[in-house]
């Protein structure tokens, strides 16, 4: 095999393989990068694998010499951020692959890329247009469940196309989020996919605007330009979520403005520690912002925030998860939103593309001193 190619357009194929792959990898393999070169059409596929899901991304070269071989992804995309020179040229013999730029020359042990996992040809029967896909799935991420002990359906993010609108959604048990848009065509869609392999195709369609979304055969297939990424569809069902949006019930109601309900809880909340509070209270036309840390000794602050009151919360208010609410505040921060109250504390913080639920926590309790009993003599 032997092709050549610009830095400069390698480099970025190397950074999204390096995301696909990660950190974690079963074989020395599946850390490196297949090369699959075709002098016909003057072009080279580079696939990366992880758990999970496949990237494929065929990009136009000089191609010499048909062949395929395997090399580090990591090491390759360090080398390339090294390189001085635009050209870059890739060969291999018998025993070793080369990677050249001007002067500079590296050379390792060839390894057997009859190894490498073939890549499923999976030709989707329907193609739809999601031009917005990073930016709706990215304001959900936060609201699925990680860590051990929980539902697999809580840790995956549902991407459906209904009712002319295209949403991603996630929950984990305490908290939901949904965020939608018009959407580009009225073909139904419902996926489920794992947060994490969520997580690494945002990473790599990052600065890609558009993508087409496919599904064939237990897998769905995220297209943008010259590249495909194709993940596991999640086999557990998805949790319905519209019960909790439709049986909402606000008893308590108020305006305000997103971007300063941000700045105010970040503000009060500086150096917080985990499972620190905030309570939320109506007075006087603003909403109070009481943080509380979760010390032994707790550290207070408090701040208010200008709101439109319909309807006032009860007097003692209600308690939250500091850390859950700022995470749902920064969803907010570009705009006006609405947050209702059901009778028992839990929020719905709205706007017009998004929707949070976030369920209250109990209210902290003053500590109290106790004394000891004397034994009798």
């Amino acid at each position: 095999m032997r092709f050549s190619a610009n830095r400069s357009e390698l480099l970025p194929i190397l950074r999204r393989s390096c995301l696909t792959i990660g950190r974690r990898f079963e074989s020395r393999e599946l850390s490196c990068v297949l090369m699959e070169a075709d002098a016909k059409t003057n072009t080279v596929m580079f696939t990366a694998r992880s758990k999970g899901c496949v990237l494929q991304i065929r990009h136009g070269c000089h191609v010499e010499q048909d062949g395929k071989a395997l090399l580090f992804a990591a090491v390759f995309q360090r080398m390339l951020e090294l390189f001085s020179d635009e050209a870059t040229t890739v060969a291999t013999d018998d025993r070793r692959i080369e990677v050249r730029n001007a002067k500079s020359v590296y050379e390792f042990a060839l390894m057997d890329a009859g190894k490498y996992p073939k890549a499923d040809q999976s030709a989707p029967e329907q193609l739809l247009d999601c031009e917005k896909l990073s930016e709706i799935s990215t304001k959900v991420l936060f609201s699925a469940a990680r860590g051990e002990g929980t539902r697999p359906q809580l840790k995956c993010v549902r991407l459906q196309v209904h009712d002319g609108r295209f949403s991603a959604s996630s929950c984990d048990g305490y908290r939901m989020t949904v965020a939608s848009e018009t959407a580009a065509q009225d073909a139904p869609l419902d996926v489920l996919i794992e947060a994490d392999v969520m997580k690494t195709l945002l990473a790599v369609f990052r600065g890609i605007p558009h993508c087409k979304i496919g599904i064939d055969d237990g897998q769905v297939l995220f297209l943008g330009p010259g590249l495909v990424f194709t993940a596991s569809l999640s086999s557990y069902t998805a949790i319905n979520l519209d019960t909790l949006l439709t049986s909402f019930r606000a008893d308590s109601a108020l305006h305000l403005d997103g971007a300063a309900f941000n700045a105010e809880l970040r503000r009060i909340g500086v150096g917080h520690s985990a499972g620190a509070s905030v309570i939320l209270q109506t007075a006087g036309g603003v909403l109070r912002l009481s943080y509380i840390s979760a010390d032994k000794q707790p550290l207070t602050s408090e701040a208010e925030v200008p709101v439109e009151i319909d309807t006032p919360l009860p007097k003692q208010g209600f308690c939250y998860n500091y850390s859950y609410l700022r995470e749902a505040a920064a969803l907010v921060q570009s705009s006006a939103a609405q947050i209702c109250f059901d009778s028992k504390g839990t929020m719905q913080l709205r706007t017009e593309h998004e929707t949070h639920i976030l369920m209250p926590k109990r209210m902290p309790q003053a500590n109290a001193t106790t004394k000891k009993k004397k034994k009798a003599a």
